[in-house]
Formats: structure tokens, sequence, C-alpha cells
């Protein structure tokens, strides 16, 4: 037996075919099963296509109004991340739905917040040192939770975003 020679060569033409046409059959068979179970996850009828079609419109409101949002949190945040704004003008801040007027933000349209939002300024339990205090490098700077909060409470289509931002810049260390 151990003076034998095995050989294989490879598979026979009539066995290719075979091993093809089982291929196929098996294929065809997935995707028949596939096609068949597809059709348990779409919706029934009109009434409930409308009603797919709208959630995802709204899905992606959301994701629009959250974009809107955070562009509009960038510009505040480089506004109020400067040491010439006064520590007590951002902790005397209010919630508003129109940051440009009544924050005194230029660099931001009335536009920029959904109407659907208000935004927020609140400090963390990290306050911020006097500017003397920073300038001998005996203080810390401030951390602050800029969010937006929907008016009509968290729902799948409105929710809040935050951003944590440092102030005064030039004293955050990275």
């Amino acid at each position: 037996m151990k003076n034998r020679k095995i050989n294989s060569g490879g598979m026979s033409l009539p066995e290719l075919v075979l091993a093809i046409f089982m291929l196929i059959a098996f294929t065809g068979f997935t995707v028949t099963i596939v096609r068949y179970t597809s059709r348990f996850f779409q919706p029934l009828n009109e009434e409930a296509k409308e009603e797919y079609i709208t959630s995802e419109k709204e899905l992606q409101d959301m994701l629009n109004d959250h974009t809107q949002i955070n562009n509009a949190f960038d510009s505040i945040i480089e506004i109020l991340s400067e040491p010439g704004i006064k520590k007590d003008f951002i902790l005397n801040l209010e919630c508003t739905s129109l940051p440009s007027q009544e924050w005194n933000i230029p660099s931001i349209d009335t536009k920029a917040i959904p109407k659907s939002y208000k935004i927020c300024l609140k400090p963390t339990s990290l306050s911020e040192s006097s500017y003397s205090d920073l300038a001998n490098d005996t203080g810390k700077p401030g951390i602050y939770i800029l969010y937006s909060k929907p008016e009509n409470g968290v729902s799948v289509n409105a929710t809040p975003v935050r951003r944590i931002f440092c102030r005064p810049k030039p004293f955050c260390k990275l």
C-alpha cells in the first residue's frame, strides 16, 4: 500500500458540469427564498407605505436639524470661548431659540437653530477662574455644556444635541 502512487488530476468534465448546475440551483433557490421572505418586511397597503415614507422623511429632517444645530454650535463656541467674553455674561445666558439676537452672536443667522429646538448653556462643576489667576498660571479654565433641547420633549423625531467646550480658549490645554 505504501508503494501505490495517488494520481489526482482534478475533476472530470461531467463532475465539473454537475458542480456548476448544483451551484446554479442553490443560488436560484436562495434568491427565491429571499424574495419570498422580503415581502413580509414591506408595508402591505398604500397607507402603510405612505407612513413608511413619512417616517423616513422625519428621520432625514432630524438629521438635517442636528447638522444645522452642530454648525450653529461651532459658531457659538468660537465666539464664547474667546477671552474677551466675560464669565458673568456667559453665566447669565438663558435658553433661547434665537441666539443671534438674544445672545448677540453675530456669526449665525436667525434661522440657525430649528424652530422646534432651544439652546442652552450651563457651566459644569469645573468652574472658570478669574483672569488674574489664569494669567498667573494658578487658575483653571472653565468647562461648559452647550446643548439643544426639543421644545416638545424628546421623541424619535427630536433628540437633544450636546457639546462640551473649554473657555477661555488660550488657557485650554489639549
